[in-house]
Parts: structure tokens; C-alpha cells; sequence
């Protein structure tokens, strides 16, 4: 436990956002005030994706490129593995932790994974998707509540949304340069 806890206080330094004590855990300001999900909830995420990530290490080759998400206790995995078993060994990884709800394996199988200028592009459309958020004019809409994770020009939007909310968010990105594809991995609200 004190791992996961320095694990999480060094990501979380790193990220540059100030982290606050909220009921004996550490949790970034930003996602309690914004997020509609309670802060032990946003907690539980972040230690699940951490727990997922250190498993991968251990059971995937290290010629891969796999980016892990949570949300609600479901795990997204999307990037790029070298061969099935990998991408068979990284889902399975997630599924048996506590507290994962479901797996979404967005892994694609491919012969060299890519490198750092795709990297970077994903990177530049990633910031180019969260800013373009910010012209959606919905009532209690609020861009923060939208993770946005990029791959291969492939665009995985998670988060607690509306429908008319989904509906604008994915129109916002998918005339994005560079993305190939929206996923919605989406728990609708109400």
C-alpha cells in the first residue's frame, strides 16, 4: 500500500497539479471539484490504473506501446502490442485487479510498434481534442469531465456524460487533423 500511495504522490507531482487530502486519501483538486465522480471513486481509478500498468510491465513484452485509463472502474487499454498473446496477457492483467468493473482492449496487433514522431502527433492531437472542448456551449457541460486518450490518430473519450453531450464532444474531434477514429467509452448520465 505505501508503494501505490508513493506511486501516486510522484504521479501526481509529475502531472503538476496540486494534490489535496480529502478524507485520508490524496486526490488532484481539479478532478474532486469537477469531476462527477466522489473522490473516492476518482482515488480508486488512479490506483487501478497504477496496479494495471506495473502488472503489464510484468506480463507484456517490453517492445510495446500500451496506454491505460480508468474511469468508473473501467479499464481502457489502447496502443499497440507485438503479437496477440501480449495483447491477450495485458487484458487479462487488468481484469483480475480489485476494483476493475470491465475491460475495453483497444490494443492493436501490429509488427513494429510505432515511434516517437506518431507519439508525438498523438500528443499534439490529444491537446488539439481538449481544447476544442472548450467551445462546446452546453448548459453544466464541463470539458474536464471528458479523458481523452490518443493512439495511433485514434481517439478514446471516457467520462460521466449526457448524451447531447457525447453527441458534441465526438463532432468536436472527429474533424480533428490526424484522427483516423472516435471510441466512445462513455457511462451516460440520466
Amino acid at each position: 500500500m505505501k508503494k501505490i500511495l508513493l506511486l501516486l504522490m510522484c504521479g501526481l507531482l509529475l502531472q503538476g497539479c496540486a494534490a489535496v487530502l480529502v478524507g485520508g486519501a490524496i486526490v488532484t483538486g481539479v478532478n474532486v471539484a469537477h469531476d462527477r465522480r466522489s473522490s473516492g471513486q476518482v482515488l480508486d481509478d488512479k490506483i487501478i490504473t497504477a496496479s494495471v500498468k506495473n502488472e503489464i510491465r510484468k506480463q507484456v513484452e517490453h517492445d510495446s506501446r500500451i496506454k491505460v485509463d480508468t474511469y468508473n472502474g473501467v479499464v481502457l487499454l489502447a496502443g499497440e502490442v507485438k503479437n496477440n498473446q501480449d495483447r491477450i496477457r495485458a487484458e487479462d492483467a487488468a481484469a483480475v485487479k480489485d476494483g476493475v468493473m470491465k475491460v475495453v482492449n483497444q490494443l492493436k496487433t501490429v509488427e513494429e510498434v510505432s515511434k516517437m514522431g506518431r507519439r508525438t502527433k498523438d500528443k499534439y492531437i490529444a491537446s488539439k481534442a481538449k481544447g476544442s472542448l472548450l467551445k462546446i456551449d452546453i448548459p453544466d457541460f464541463d470539458p474536464t469531465r471528458v479523458k481523452i486518450t490518443v493512439a495511433n490518430g485514434e481517439v478514446f473519450l471516457m467520462g460521466l456524460v449526457t448524451r447531447d453531450e457525447a453527441d458534441a464532444v465526438v463532432e468536436r474531434i472527429r474533424h480533428l487533423r490526424g484522427v483516423h477514429r472516435v471510441v466512445k467509452v462513455f457511462e451516460y448520465k440520466g
